[in-house]
């Protein structure tokens, strides 16, 4: 529910739905439907979302015992904390960026954060705008690779031969053992726990 003006001396009431925390102006649907990622945001200084919606958070203030860089909304991954924050009641990841806040992408589906989105958040136009999830870079070094001599072996319908007599490298390490040539009948039950 969104609060209208009152008309009274030119001023509106301040919205009363939470999606629209801190907004002196409320968008209309063609406006969210418009939204692109990465957009400017704020933390929020205040756990003002319902706590049906902010399942799989935690609300921290900067200076507690969590020691969080800024107050806000956090979800908690393996071995660190992920910043979020709810904007029209769709969670979005957060990032500081240069003076200010950013949300560069919708928090991802493994996070199961609850949207309770305002008519209007087109998700397909916030996806292909977002920044796209990336695999972390190592910081191990990257190992050697060898370099095999290429033979002049005529290669098979299946490829090069692969018996360890035919292969020219020597295996290092654990070796998995030959598995065998098994000449199974059709109607053998492999995996039952019967005997036929």
């Amino acid at each position: 529910m969104t609060s209208t003006p009152s008309g009274s001396k030119g001023k509106g009431r301040a919205p009363t739905d939470w999606r629209l925390r801190a907004l002196s102006d409320i968008p209309t649907v063609e406006q969210l439907s418009n939204l692109e990622l990465p957009m400017d945001a704020m933390p929020e200084q205040q756990d003002t979302v319902p706590a049906a919606y902010a399942v799989n958070t935690t609300f921290l203030i900067s200076g507690t015992a969590e020691q969080p860089p800024w107050m806000g909304y956090y979800v908690q991954l393996p071995g660190a904390h992920l910043t979020v924050t709810n904007i029209y009641g769709v969670w979005f990841e957060l990032r500081c960026q240069g003076s200010g806040f950013e949300a560069h992408r919708l928090a991802r589906e493994g996070l199961s954060l609850i949207d309770a989105p305002l008519k209007g958040i087109d998700y397909a136009r916030l996806r292909k705008t977002g920044e796209p999830l990336t695999q972390v870079p190592s910081r191990a070094a990257t190992p050697a690779i060898q370099t095999a001599t290429i033979t002049t072996t005529t290669a098979g319908p299946w490829g090069p031969p692969q018996t360890p007599q035919e292969q020219a490298k020597k295996a290092t390490g654990w070796v998995m053992p030959p598995l065998g040539d098994y000449d199974l009948a059709e109607e053998e039950n492999v995996f039952s726990s019967t005997t036929n």
